[in-house]
């Protein structure tokens, strides 16, 4: 599911860690990331599945029982990297 390297990484204030791919700056994937809007308070590593298509968002997916979800990569209003599903 990996689609950029992961060679640098920053702790967020809800201790995600936050993988850049270097020399480009270019998120990469986030351990431990938030699910913001599925039921309970589930963490998964999510994959940055693209470049950023606006300027708030970067197109994702992560695994939940077994199945791929996808969705993007988004800000809270925390300043924490969260992921949002996508109905389609």
């Amino acid at each position: 599911m990996q689609v950029f390297r992961a060679d640098q990484s920053e702790r967020q204030r809800d201790e995600a860690k936050v993988w850049y791919a270097m020399p480009w700056h270019v998120m990469a994937k986030v351990e431990n990331c938030r699910l913001e809007n599925l039921a309970g308070d589930m963490r998964r590593t999510v994959y940055a599945t693209g470049h950023p298509d606006t300027f708030f968002s970067i197109p994702a997916v992560c695994k939940v029982a077994g199945c791929r979800v996808r969705g993007y990569l988004t800000g809270d209003g925390d300043g924490n990297i969260v992921f949002r599903h996508c109905y389609y």
